[in-house]
């Protein structure tokens, strides 16, 4: 009895609603030896990401789209996105620049900015802006990584295992067809995040044989794209490398 409650509650903490705003800290699976995260970040990229998730989500996003729940209000116009290759590549001196010149020029849709600026330091919002660069990786997919291992470990570790082996606590439980193992997933391998994409929206039954629920059901685009971005670090040499990494 114990087995089947324990199955019955992984499988309804994988089809809940849209998350609450996402911490550092919140929603982390109960299997944490083998968790594989999307990126290595610098100590002053994990501080920049604690700013970012307590003080700019708001408006920016928690992937960094310009969708945060202030927005989604109407109290504020959409900030640029970070998703494209420019900020994902941007150096900490450019981006200082790009939001210095934003926040001393005439900005009428985002006198916001001037407000948060006043009340961060100097030197607190430059390392907000070190972890720009981190949540917009990997540029060649129009997702964060980041945000994807967060979606991930939560609704998808249970079968595919926190470390992409397919070996979830619910796996076993499975007959005949087992979870993907993404370390080793054909589709990674072959760079196809459109057909990965699509492998997630549409679920097992007409994609790929498996068990696996068409998540394009729970899950907008958005989270679907930050899932394969994520998915897409697990073999090494799929995506290029973080730029702060080299």
């Amino acid at each position: 009895m114990r087995k089947v409650a324990l199955l019955t509650m992984v499988a309804l903490s994988g089809c809940q609603g849209a998350e609450q705003p996402p911490t550092v800290t919140d929603q982390t699976p109960v299997m944490t030896s083998d968790v594989h995260h999307a990126v290595a970040l610098t100590d002053e990229q994990l501080q920049g990401r604690l700013i970012f998730e307590t003080v700019c989500w708001t408006c920016h996003g928690p992937a960094g789209r310009g969708d945060g729940p202030a927005v989604q209000a109407g109290s504020m116009s959409p900030p640029p996105t970070f998703q494209t290759q420019d900020y994902a590549s941007a150096s900490a001196a450019t981006l200082a620049r790009r939001f210095q010149l934003g926040l001393t020029g005439p900005d009428p849709s985002h006198p916001h900015m001037q407000y948060v600026s006043s009340l961060l330091k100097p030197e607190t919002f430059a390392v907000a802006l070190s972890y720009i660069p981190a949540i917009a990786y990997p540029p060649e997919i129009p997702g964060s990584a980041i945000n994807g291992e967060r979606i991930y470990q939560f609704r998808c570790s249970g079968c595919h295992g926190t470390g992409g082996h397919g070996d979830g606590p619910g796996a076993d439980n499975l007959v005949d067809i087992k979870p993907v193992d993404f370390t080793t997933d054909t589709l990674v391998a072959a760079r196809d995040w459109d057909a990965l994409h699509g492998r997630i929206r549409e679920g097992g039954r007409t994609v790929h044989g498996s068990a696996m629920p068409p998540w394009g059901i729970v899950l907008p685009d958005t989270d679907i794209w930050d899932l394969v971005a994520y998915l897409a670090t697990f073999q090494p040499g799929a995506v290029a490398r973080p730029t702060w990494s080299r």
